[in-house]
């Protein structure tokens, strides 16, 4: 009875840490602004932490005996760990003083994640490795029971993302998935204890604290886990008065009001306020204005804030089609705040579209006088896909003979720093690319306008007041002495010189690079000097990531292998003649190839949420499938791995397996490019089945850690602690890669430089 209740125990482990995993990813992309660099940044802690657990395993296995009933009470403190680390991640930002909907910086953000993420992980790595010494039992199955131990926590993380894919975080609040992790984990510890530990009954402690915990967490789960969410949010907005919050697919949604300011926020980015008529009217008219005699309009975001009523107002509009990605955004103002942030919507000349509206364009038949992009700066993968070249080609499509583009980004009234004159340049850039004919004007925000070549754009303020007063526009506003001032000839020279002096570059859907231009000016913005992205920039290229990985090479893989092997007088590969140096250089480059691959499997998975991010813009619904899918290569690999290595020697697969994860990187640089270029109908059938894209490569790591045990577990040694330290190496390549690829190798050099890279790299 002992072994299959280990084997629970194992993918219970699994399951509660996939499950804890998947819901502090969200939750702190929520608490920083929807930024995916979260995830990096996140992934990396976490792979750090869960190694760390591992190699302290192998350092104390020799020297302490543990038993079953140490693992289900490890297995006991996982499931009270889910909880804590979940809102732990709530309340870090107000324990450092920053208020909600403000932008962090990235110290911060490393912070928050080691507060929730680290005392969870240390554990469940530590479990995981004496998992593997328990079922390794007297007869001392090393290698075998390393290669289960990994199938067996693969397959319950693949059991827990199909479940919160498919239906808990649909329908279920994430302190309520994380209570229900905490009731298996107990359950699973007391059946553990149950099926022959071999504890005294004096120490019967165990069993019944598990059955309390088990009971109480599911109880609270199912009767009390909305009303907590509710409470531990509002904790977090309760400066801002808070109203309500929900969860969509895109990020979770947060209504508030302090005083007669009312306003929504999604994923922590401020979407609409009333009242703030000056911005209405700015991200409006500066652009209606350009066109002489506008008849219809597509409004892309901004249906909240008053933006819609303000583009009826000119007297030749007869059509408005407003493109609102989040349905669950306009349901949540209305039903807080009834029409003050929704006005306009009701008139008969308005039609809501709710969708994404890449798709829209892309679908669409209709042709318009004025397209207006109501979105937030491209400070996020998600807001990025709204910039790039590919979507200002699809909007060149739609624009009628004489359509201009009208679009915002922030920026500063007066002065323009190098960072911000690099995004706003990049915009500009990209935006010449599609268009014959981009202005710019000055100030917060800073406004483009976009047409085709016989289309005479405008900054003069004399022509846009006329035109101001021929529509006898009821505005507040966008005036004359407004429009004046904004357009001094001083402030155009000062504004249009500081944009000459910055480099131009491309921002591309799989190429982000306003992304991340606004990264490096968001971390200039909170940092002392430059900034750590900011010199990033200055160095990471394909050229230096070719060295770095020459280097490598030369300096850390050549040295380990020097010796392994010597050729025999008839041509076969035969051992050297000192066998222990040479077992021991095999070690070493085993250990070496299982980091190496580490780093890469986790950069690729970064690879994946960050692509799905860029071509659909909901990874924060998706974000437990793409990670389940991931696991589920692992575990199948596992499984093959396993066979394999009680076949005897496996040298030769070995080898074979790290040429072809040499190729992975780059054959997933060309699927996503493929389904990137898909058609809509397809390619919207495709974001069920995009997670696969991850599974092959997971498949070949997944055979690759058995084997390594295989090839480098000696006799005498403890299987828990060798497989705590291998399980430990490959981690840490993993939060490596997590920061390398997530905050630096695909922002600057996008998915293909990236994936070049990593190629180069193994």
């Amino acid at each position: 009875m002992l072994r299959p209740a280990l084997c629970l125990a194992l993918a219970a482990g699994g399951f509660a840490a996939l499950c804890t995993q998947v819901l502090l990813l969200r939750e702190l992309m929520v608490a920083w602004r929807g930024n995916e660099m979260s995830f990096g940044v996140s992934l990396s802690v976490w792979l750090a932490s869960t190694g760390a657990g591992g190699l302290i395993y192998g350092a104390v296995s020799r020297r302490v005996r543990f038993t079953p009933e140490r693992l289900a009470g490890l297995l006991l403190t996982l499931g009270a760990l889910g909880p804590l680390a979940l809102w732990s991640a709530r309340f870090t930002r107000i324990a450092l003083g920053l208020p909600a909907g403000e932008l962090a910086g990235l110290t911060h953000l490393l912070l928050a994640a080691a507060v929730s993420l680290v005392p969870f992980a240390l554990t469940a790595g530590f479990a995981f490795s004496l998992g593997i010494s328990l079922l390794a039992g007297p007869a001392r199955r090393g290698a075998t029971s390393i290669g289960w131990a990994y199938v067996l926590e693969a397959t319950g993380a693949v059991a827990a993302g199909a479940t919160m894919s498919f239906a808990l975080l649909p329908h279920v609040s994430p302190s309520g998935i994380v209570l229900l992790s905490t009731s298996l984990c107990a359950a699973v510890a007391l059946i553990l204890w149950l099926s022959g530990t071999g504890a005294p009954r004096s120490r019967a402690r165990l069993p019944l604290a598990a059955l309390v915990v088990a009971v109480a967490a599911a109880l609270t789960a199912v009767w009390a886990g909305d009303g907590i969410d509710d409470r531990s949010i509002e904790a977090q907005w309760k400066e801002l008065g808070f109203r309500s919050q929900a969860n969509s697919v895109y990020g979770r949604i947060v209504t508030t009001q302090f005083g007669s300011q009312r306003s929504v926020y999604e994923s922590g980015v401020l979407v609409a306020s009333h009242p703030d008529r000056l911005a209405a009217e700015e991200s409006v008219h500066l652009t209606m204005l350009q066109h002489p005699h506008p008849r219809n309009a597509l409004l892309v975001g901004g249906c909240l804030g008053g933006a819609v009523a303000e583009v009826l107002k000119p007297p030749r509009v007869e059509g408005v089609d407003c493109v609102e990605l989040d349905p669950l955004l306009l349901t949540e103002a209305r039903e807080q705040f009834g029409s003050f942030l929704s006005e306009g919507l009701d008139d008969p000349r308005v039609t809501v579209h709710h969708g994404d509206a890449r798709f829209f364009v892309k679908r669409t038949g209709e042709r318009y006088d004025v397209v207006l992009l109501a979105i937030p700066d491209p400070t996020t993968a998600r807001l990025n896909r709204f910039h790039t070249s590919e979507f200002f080609a699809e909007i060149s499509s739609v624009l009628a003979s004489g359509g201009i583009l009208g679009l915002s980004l922030s920026s500063s009234p007066n002065y323009v720093s190098d960072e911000l004159a690099d995004v706003l340049a990049c915009v500009q850039r990209t935006l010449s690319l599609r268009f014959e004919n981009v202005l710019l004007t000055p100030g917060d925000p800073c406004h483009f306008f976009a047409a085709g070549g016989e289309v005479e754009l405008t900054r003069d303020p004399t022509v846009l007041a006329a035109r101001v007063a021929e529509r006898a526009l009821d505005v507040v506003h966008i005036r004359d002495y407004y429009l004046f001032d904004r357009l001094s000839p001083a402030r155009l020279t000062s504004f249009d010189e500081a944009i000459a002096r910055a480099e131009p570059r491309v921002n591309t859907d799989l190429s982000p690079t306003c992304y991340y231009l606004s990264l490096v000016l968001w971390d200039r913005q909170l940092s002392v000097g430059r900034g750590l992205l900011a010199g990033a920039a200055s160095v990471v290229n394909l050229q230096n990531a070719l060295i770095a990985a020459v280097l490598i090479v030369a300096f850390v893989v050549a040295p380990a292998a020097r010796g392994t092997w010597t050729r025999g007088g008839r041509g076969a590969w035969v051992r050297g003649r000192r066998e222990d140096a040479a077992r021991g250089t095999l070690r070493r480059s085993v250990f070496a190839a299982v980091f190496i691959v580490g780093l890469t499997e986790i950069s690729l998975e970064m690879a994946s949420l960050l692509a799905f991010q860029s071509i659909y813009g909901f990874v924060y619904d998706r974000v437990a499938l793409i990670v389940a899918a991931f696991m589920g290569g692992l575990a199948v690999g596992g499984t093959i791995g396993r066979r394999l290595g009680d076949r005897g020697s496996v040298v030769g697969v070995f080898l074979a397996l790290q040429a072809g994860i040499t190729l992975v990187p780059v054959g997933l640089w060309l699927a996503v490019k493929a389904v990137a270029g898909l058609p809509p109908s397809a390619l919207e059938a495709w974001s069920n089945a995009f997670p696969l894209l991850v599974v092959g490569s997971a498949v070949l790591a997944g055979v690759q850690f058995p084997l390594a045990a295989g090839l480098a577990l000696r006799s005498d040694e403890e299987p828990g602690g060798f497989g705590g330290r291998l399980y430990g190496t490959e981690l840490a390549g993993g939060a490596i890669g997590a920061t390398l690829t997530g905050v630096f190798l695909l922002p600057i050099l996008g998915f293909r430089g990236a994936m070049t890279a990593l190629t180069l790299l193994n």
